[in-house]
């Protein structure tokens, strides 16, 4: 109340029956200030998250799980924040530190963060890039500026910040809260990748037009990082392939899987569990080492995949090629693929942990009644076709 005395301050506050407060203050959980608000400010915010994904046991949920934990934790918790106030990026980096450990269950992520929120398409797990996601949230209050004429908010807007002026020619004072500064750089970002103010306008209004537009106009596809598109994602990603397979498959595609030879942390044995002759690499576990080709033999010949497994991207690409469409036998030979990789990997850690001996026929046999009954709960009236393909009938 500056410029107010305190007689009239005491007046008002009589009138009103309001209690006199300070600023900070909070207003439907979002702190509010006139200055610039502290880190503090925000620990409301970490400390919501942080308690959303204590909630849960990493060791009870599998990679995939986790990632649509932080997904929604994302997309869901920080969400009216983020359409409302410009987060810190010190804010911002523990969020990420917090859903980051719990993702990997550990100090050591086997992928940057940067990747994880690419889409899929791209190589990423589809998370959202905080920033990215902020800008897009805020770009509405852009619209809200120079679109809603005819109400307070607007009015007030303009006599303190525009001045008469209209928000693409609006300039920054010194004076101007730490919000609008925030928009103003929103505001160039826009025009700069549209490349004219009227082009950044009309950009504006079909977001607003369509608020939940989808593909490559929404807004927080506008704002994010982008990256070429990747050739095996529809493979990897294909919908009749479990979650955490997929998961498992897109690491090993990167090669980032915590083989020996990656554990640098720590003084392991580096070499192959189960041949032992040579160091464990992903390309060695999976394609050169003899136990794993035994099984990879006996896997091709049952479901008809001609090709020798020699490398992920070759056999991916050759599933990308023959085993295209949705057919049952296309379906048959991704999930046969996706699950032979996983099985190995839980023969691998069952091994090393548990002094578990796992037997070539053994592996075939979980890889085998695995890929029968995700097939069975696809196609159950092919399931007499499948058994005969699967006692190499005709």
């Amino acid at each position: 109340m500056a410029g107010i005395c305190e007689s009239d301050t005491r007046q008002i506050l009589d009138l009103s029956q309001l209690a006199r407060g300070t600023m900070p203050f909070r207003y439907l959980g979002i702190p509010l200030a006139a200055e610039k608000l502290k880190v503090v400010y925000y620990e409301e915010l970490v400390g919501k998250i942080r308690t959303y994904v204590d909630g849960w046991s990493a060791n009870t949920l599998s990679y995939a799980g986790r990632t649509e934990l932080v997904r929604s934790v994302l997309q869901g918790v920080e969400c009216f924040w983020l359409s409302i106030l410009p987060i810190p990026a010190v804010v911002r980096s523990k969020i990420i530190s917090i859903c980051r450990s719990f993702l990997w269950g550990s100090v050591n992520p086997s992928v940057a963060w940067s990747t994880l929120c690419l889409p899929k398409s791209e190589g990423g797990l589809g998370l959202r890039d905080f920033q990215s996601w902020n800008h897009a949230l805020l770009a509405k209050t852009l619209w809200n500026i120079q679109g809603n004429k005819d109400t307070l908010w607007y009015k007030w807007i303009h006599q303190v910040y525009l001045r008469g002026r209209n928000i693409w020619d609006w300039e920054l004072r010194r004076d101007d809260s730490p919000l609008f500064k925030n928009l103003h750089s929103i505001r160039d970002i826009i025009v700069q990748k549209c490349g004219s103010q009227e082009r950044a306008a009309q950009l504006l209004a079909s977001w607003n037009a369509n608020h939940r537009v989808k593909g490559p106009n929404n807004p927080y596809n506008f704002f994010r990082p982008h990256q070429p598109e990747v050739p095996w994602s529809n493979v990897i990603w294909s919908s009749c392939i479990m979650p955490k397979h997929s998961f498992h498959l897109w690491l090993c595609k990167q090669s980032r899987i915590r083989t020996r030879d990656r554990i640098r942390w720590m003084d392991v044995d580096k070499l192959c569990v189960f041949c032992g002759t040579k160091p464990e690499t992903c390309q060695h576990l999976y394609f050169e080492c003899a136990f794993t080709r035994a099984v990879w033999t006996g896997i091709r010949g049952w479901i008809g995949i001609d090709r020798q497994m020699t490398t992920f991207s070759s056999a991916i690409k050759w599933l990308k090629k023959e085993a295209k469409g949705t057919s049952w036998h296309s379906r048959g030979q991704k999930i046969a693929f996706a699950t032979t990789v996983y099985q190995l990997w839980n023969a691998r850690n069952r091994l090393i942990f548990e002094g578990e001996v796992s037997h070539i026929d053994l592996v075939i046999h979980k890889i085998k009644t695995h890929v029968y009954k995700v097939m069975f709960s696809l196609y159950p009236d092919v399931l007499v076709h499948f058994e005969k393909l699967a006692m190499g009938e005709n």
